[in-house]
């Protein structure tokens, strides 16, 4: 008889593996970083030791995200802390870290106004890394990532657009689902690691815990447009 698969047992395994593989490879990433740091270090052996950095930081990306589904499915909305901040300064540092990690794309940012807002600034950071990386994995490398925030006296509106492979409206609503891989038709993701296809599920856990919204645009003529709106007065939810 064959066994029937548990939601919930399935989710207490994420979280307690989660758990048991964040510590190990934390210290895997601390020690590679601490050998690098020596300057007698031959080239060979620091690229070598930088490849490792990289890889244990993806699989540190994809504990944090079963983390964060295990939290979701278990207590329901993620924990946030809402801090007055600026949006263009969260975005920088995320753009910073991306061209870094992707020097032949080109990742464009319009402020149009840089008026505090009260947001979770890690939680945003993870917003905007997963939609630009998105945006970089399956747009068009000849086009710019364009990444525009606007914050008015009511809402914070943010928009992460690239050109590429149009998403199916039929198929735009299960993007938030998770272990949802994105299409990426005639993409630029070929040979490129994949993720648990938890990252936009999370998103959108992390903006309906700022009590926004999140929506997609696709079409041949703009291309694909993630927006998030945000309203001005935020709760906390702590765990």
């Amino acid at each position: 008889m064959q066994a029937q698969d548990d939601p919930t047992s399935r989710d207490r395994v994420f979280g307690i593996l989660g758990h048991e593989l964040r510590n190990p490879l934390s210290a895997i990433v601390a020690l590679a970083r601490v050998t690098m740091s020596r300057e007698d270090l031959p080239g060979e052996v620091r690229e070598r030791l930088s490849q490792m950095d990289r890889a244990a930081q993806r699989s540190l990306a994809m504990i944090e995200s079963l983390l964060d589904f295990s939290h979701s499915r278990w207590k329901g909305a993620l924990p946030t802390r809402p801090v007055l901040t600026d949006p263009r300064e969260i975005a920088d540092r995320v753009i910073d870290e991306l061209r870094a990690a992707n020097p032949d794309r080109v990742i464009a940012l319009e402020a149009r106004s840089s008026v505090p807002f009260e947001m979770d600034p890690a939680r945003m950071e993870q917003v905007l890394s997963n939609l630009i990386g998105n945006a970089i994995m399956h747009g068009s490398r000849e086009t710019p990532v364009q990444v525009s925030i606007d914050v008015s006296e009511t809402e914070a509106l943010l928009e992460v657009r690239n050109r590429g492979p149009v998403i199916p409206a039929d198929q735009i609503a299960s993007l938030f689902q998770p272990f949802t891989q994105g299409v990426s038709a005639g993409g630029t993701d070929a040979g490129r690691p994949r993720g648990l296809g938890l990252g936009l599920y999370i998103v959108q856990e992390i903006v309906t815990a700022h009590d926004g919204t999140i929506s997609v645009d696709s079409d041949d003529d703009r291309g694909t447009c993630f927006r998030i709106r945000l309203p001005r007065r935020l709760t906390s939810s702590e765990p």
